[in-house]
């Protein structure tokens, strides 16, 4: 038994379960799965049944490398550019203003002189964040806690800028809005109907499919794995509503449930020698460091570093970065054996994806549990890494 199954084990106990259930599975470049690890169990309830491949999971922010690979299908047929304005898009982009003070209930802005493109949503430059990101933001949304909130994407993230695009760095709702992107480019056609006619079916998947707006869905609804949430004293207690459920909208940020294996057949496509969903140079490109060394963009993706320190390991500083899709790890991590050239996200209810084309592999961890990068998870996370890129690096002589 390794390291990893002894943690596993003990971690997953149905009686005092520090993570109630598990799927890791790491799959090659020709689609063979190469690893696949299931422990524990769907919920916390006593009559749990044991976790297993079928389970739907809620992808969370996950979702936002499938709404990154649709955009990028939008600009390999034409339909618009890397670098172009939005704002033909997306006119609600045309007056937004960048917020510099808030002071009780009054908002100071300054106008925005840079329009914003794809590039700056799929690498997060826009200026658009979350108010758990953002201290402005935060105070914004304080300030409007009275304001009745909206399940519409183009009205719950019709948030200000808190920096000019392209001269920052800042994790939140760009892939939302690449989603209505998406589907303005195809005369409305939901966000969901797109992924299924170009993603899933493109990679094999037949019904039933990946889902926006789960609860609407009673036949897949009735295979989610239920979540759980972490007390302060280590406890799990049942946590089966997230902040990011959305009945009404598709947000191609966070709103999309699938399975293991669906999500894995995206990122086999990814490292595979004919790809389908992308051409090879659009992939290329998901792998090219998208923030300037030593750049302010850089600092600010240092300062959230615990917004991706579970996805990308313990990286050094001078060895991370953000690509088209995802966090970059440009050098190594000896630590738990991972090697350069990663691209790597996850999702709040500690989903994380890994992806190296070089070494032509990929990784998926799932769990449902709440807060995002627990020391718990993340210990498992790394452990998880750890176990098989010993065995990979052994094999492979890497």
């Amino acid at each position: 038994m390794s390291d990893f199954d002894a943690l596993l084990t003990e971690y997953t106990a149905k009686e005092n379960p520090k993570v109630h259930g598990v799927i890791c599975k790491c799959i090659d470049k020709n689609g063979n799965e190469i690893y696949n690890k299931i422990a524990g169990y769907n919920s916390l309830s006593a009559d749990a049944s044991p976790l297993d491949e079928s389970a739907v999971l809620k992808l969370a922010s996950a979702t936002k490398l499938i709404t990154s690979i649709a955009l990028l299908q939008c600009i390999e047929k034409g339909l618009l550019t890397l670098d172009s304005p939005l704002t033909n898009i997306l006119p609600e982009f045309a007056d937004v203003q960048i917020l510099t003070d808030v002071s009780g209930s009054d908002f100071t802005f300054e106008p925005s002189k840079t329009p914003i493109t794809a590039r700056h949503l799929l690498a997060h430059t826009s200026g658009l964040g979350y108010p758990f990101t953002n201290r402005l933001l935060g105070l914004r949304a304080q300030a409007r806690k009275d304001t009745k909130p909206s399940f519409r994407v183009t009205a719950k993230y019709e948030y200000p800028l808190v920096f000019e695009p392209g001269n920052g760095w800042l994790y939140g709702c760009s892939l939302d809005w690449a989603g209505v992107v998406v589907s303005r480019l195809h005369d409305g056609m939901s966000l969901e109907e797109y992924m299924i006619e170009n993603i899933w079916k493109k990679v094999g998947l037949s019904a039933p499919f990946p889902r926006f707006n789960i609860s609407t869905h009673p036949e897949y609804n009735a295979r989610i794995m239920h979540g759980a949430v972490q007390t302060n004293d280590g406890r799990l207690e049942p946590y089966d509503s997230w902040p990011f459920d959305n009945p009404e909208d598709q947000e191609g940020g966070s709103g999309l449930s699938s399975t293991a294996k669906d999500f894995l057949a995206v990122l086999a496509d990814l490292i595979s020698e004919s790809p389908k969903l992308l051409k090879p140079e659009t992939i290329a490109e998901m792998f090219t460091p998208q923030l300037v060394p030593g750049s302010a963009s850089v600092k600010m993706l240092l300062e959230l570093r615990p917004a991706w320190a579970i996805v990308a390991g313990p990286v050094a500083n001078d060895a991370v970065n953000h690509g088209l899709g995802g966090a970059l790890c440009t050098g190594p991590v000896a630590e738990i054996g991972q090697p350069g050239n990663v691209l790597a996200w996850g999702g709040a209810t500690n989903i994380v994806w890994w992806v190296s084309r070089e070494l032509g592999v990929a990784g998926f961890f799932a769990t449902q549990q709440a807060p995002f990068g627990n020391p718990t998870v993340t210990r498992l996370v790394n452990a998880w890494k750890r176990d098989f890129w010993m065995g990979f690096n052994q094999v492979n002589h890497v």
